[in-house]
């Protein structure tokens, strides 16, 4: 065994709380809102538990709801990365750990891990013209039974009920299914496991 799960885990809950607080004070905002001077959060915050009343002094415009996406995206970008930065802190992800295809949800430790990179290491923007953006998205579409299209999408889906949560979910049962292995290095040569390298 590695050790135990509950510290990481316990650390990773800590990260989502906060990750949630922030989105409740940015959460996506439609169209309804142009024209209003004061907004509550979405109904997915409240059911955590987070009730959030947002005051403006002047009246929404488009511009304001674009621009207040566009900040709740960045946040959900960032709770990707963080996310990596404390799986890699606790040795769960690293150059040497790769991650393990014999573990319950590795498929979705390994796509935070390849947005993480993207996010970390590009502008994050979706290009249709990469192939190993097109492949990802597609990883994303079969394991979160998602459906958007390869050719007219512009952003990687970041959506916090369907995507970010499922995924931080499955990143969970693959911690404590890791913890419960030996190190790597005694199954390095165990017959039939792979691995998936970084990248």
């Amino acid at each position: 065994m590695r050790g135990e799960a509950g510290p990481i885990l316990k650390e990773m809950d800590t990260l989502w709380s906060a990750f949630c607080n922030c989105r409740a004070h940015f959460p996506c905002v439609g169209d309804e809102a142009v024209g209003q001077t004061a907004i509550r959060t979405a109904p997915w915050y409240l059911q955590q538990g987070f009730d959030v009343w947002l005051c403006f002094p002047k009246p929404l415009t488009k511009k304001n709801v674009s621009d207040f996406n566009a900040i709740g995206h960045w946040l959900n970008q960032n709770f990707i990365v963080r996310l990596c930065a404390l799986l890699e802190a606790r040795h769960v992800l690293s150059d040497e750990e790769k991650i393990d295809q014999d573990l319950q949800e590795w498929e979705r430790i390994d796509i935070i891990r390849r947005l993480r990179n993207l996010f970390a290491h590009s502008s994050g923007h979706y290009k249709r013209q990469c192939a190993k953006h097109r492949k990802l998205l597609e990883k994303m579409n079969e394991n979160l039974r998602l459906s958007l299209s390869t050719e007219s999408t512009t952003e990687f889906p970041l959506g916090i009920s369907d995507v970010l949560n499922p995924l931080f979910e499955g990143c969970k049962e693959y911690v404590k299914a890791w913890a419960q292995e030996a190190p790597s290095s005694t199954q390095a040569g165990k017959p039939g496991r792979e691995m998936v390298p970084k990248g």
